[in-house]
């Protein structure tokens, strides 16, 4: 078994790619025992849909990662990514009658109070997270932190992250047919979110977005907690079938097109010049005369779509005011040309690729690329945890109640 202050291994089993860490907390300093990446085989949007083949790239990738460590895992920690991942955001009270709010007895009550609803309203779906902010006294009273305070009610708002079980079952089934067993499952993008965002930007506030090739994710951090996430299903892999169909052309030439000539942002200089796409972009016997202009409408026409789909999702809870917050951006649709200018104009002019983010953090400049970043984050998590983490990622392979009950008790 896995312990904490020991050792973790995290894996991404994404739809192009499959990554492993394994690392160990040495001087409360995080070090990289080993990793591993492999083109995936048999998952799409972050589901199996081949359980032969999806079984052989989480195979290879972690022995990949074990040989490296020179260590043999027992359990790991998962990257949970799926369509149908969602928030589910209430407010719940509790009444105290004057007394003393107490941690262990008050706060587990209410927290108990939450998760009977949420698990009595969605019976298909396992809670991932959950996260408290924002409390209250008196139903007017905000503060930090209740405990000690004496008080008629006081009320927080909860927010659990949702996955459905059948498609944590099949992880759950790949992994075990791999001999290890799942410590534990993560939202991938919160894991991102963690690797990288320091102090400063979580009590500012930001937005993640990671355009990945069957999906595009995204999650809202807020006053040091989590406020909304989501996942869109469509991802860069969509604008070139787009292409494609549009273009009538072969899914390979419509991907060679859109890394070598796609732009997000149409040229609004007119002019009586048409240009068309370079002739080695196309097989010999197989040449088209199609302008650049049609193929960055096409572009342009999913990209505004996925951003107006994420916009509209986090204006509906009126979590923030998008305007003013940073946005930063990751994954493989992240590198076409004019993506951040055009997030600017949808959300923020404070628009930055994650990778142009200076860190301060030794692993992020000398050991790992962007493609561990999930895996980073997800160790990070859980060696370090959350603030307003109610259920920090250690406690989770135990019984609901008996977790909650170890929460407060440290």
């Amino acid at each position: 078994m896995i312990k904490k202050n020991e050792l973790i291994a995290s894996i991404d089993i994404g739809s192009s790619k499959t990554k492993c860490l394994i690392a160990k907390l040495k001087n409360n300093q995080i070090e990289i025992l080993g990793k591993s990446i492999v083109a995936s085989k048999g998952i799409t949007k972050g589901l199996v849909t081949n359980l032969h083949e999806a079984n052989l790239t989480v195979r290879e990738c972690l022995e990949i990662a074990e040989k490296q460590a020179g260590i043999s895992l027992d359990n790991i920690i998962i990257n949970a990514e799926f369509e149908n991942i969602s928030s589910n955001l209430l407010t719940e009270y509790k009444s105290v009658h004057g007394d003393q709010i107490e941690h262990e007895k008050d706060i587990q009550a209410l927290i108990h109070i939450a998760v009977d609803e949420i698990v009595k309203n969605n019976k298909d779906k396992i809670i991932l997270h959950i996260f408290s902010s924002n409390y209250k006294i008196d139903k007017k009273i905000n503060v930090e932190d209740p405990v000690g305070f004496k008080a008629n009610t006081f009320s927080a708002d909860i927010h659990a992250i949702l996955a459905e079980c059948a498609a944590l079952n099949n992880l759950k089934n790949i992994i075990n047919s791999c001999e290890l067993s799942v410590e534990n499952y993560i939202f991938g993008t919160y894991a991102l979110g963690l690797s990288f965002l320091n102090q400063e930007d979580l009590n500012e506030g930001v937005i993640c977005i990671d355009f990945g090739k069957d999906k595009t994710s995204f999650i809202v951090f807020e006053n040091t907690t989590v406020s909304y996430v989501g996942v869109i299903p469509y991802g860069s892999n969509q604008i070139s079938k787009d292409l494609a169909k549009v273009l009538d052309i072969k899914m390979e030439v419509a991907e060679k097109i859109k890394v070598e000539c796609g732009e997000c942002i149409l040229n609004e200089n007119i002019t009586d010049k048409i240009e068309y796409l370079p002739v080695h972009l196309f097989p010999d016997d197989d040449f088209r005369k199609i302008s650049k202009t049609m193929v960055n409408t096409i572009i342009n026409s999913r990209i505004e779509e996925i951003l107006q789909l994420i916009y509209r999702k986090i204006k509906s809870y009126n979590l923030i005011d998008i305007k003013t917050k940073k946005i930063y951006l990751s994954g493989r649709g992240s590198n076409l040309i004019g993506l951040t200018n055009l997030v600017k104009r949808y959300f923020s002019q404070r628009t930055e690729l994650v990778l142009q983010k200076k860190h301060d953090d030794q692993n992020l400049v000398n050991n790992l690329s962007q493609d561990f970043l999930v895996c980073y984050g997800i160790v990070k998590n859980y060696f370090y945890g959350f603030p307003s983490e109610v259920l920090p990622i250690k406690f989770k392979n135990t019984g609901f109640f008996s977790r909650l009950l170890s929460i407060f008790q440290k």
